[in-house]
């Protein structure tokens, strides 16, 4: 199986409405280092809202809807941010 060309697996939402796609997209490809370790970290944030939510002290709160609500929310706003970020990844 070859090696995905990182230059084409750069998400559209990136490009979309640049003036210079390409210009843009070999500087994002530049920083892909920076990137990655950015990916990391929200991988490390959603992980750790994931054992949160889990604990049984949680289920203790008057208002657990909530945060649960809050939780759910905030995984998914890091996930589509790790979305954009998936071409660093491979």
């Amino acid at each position: 199986m070859n090696k995905p060309n990182h230059k084409t697996d750069l998400s559209s939402k990136w490009l979309s409405g640049m003036e210079d796609p390409e210009g843009f997209k070999a500087k994002m490809i530049e920083q892909r280092e920076l990137f990655k370790r950015f990916y990391e970290l929200l991988d490390q944030k959603v992980k750790a809202n994931d054992k949160s939510q889990l604990k049984k002290d949680n289920y203790d709160s008057p208002n657990w809807d909530r945060r649960q609500a809050d939780s759910i929310g905030y995984s998914r706003c890091l996930e589509e941010i790790k979305a954009l970020l998936h071409y660093t990844q491979e």
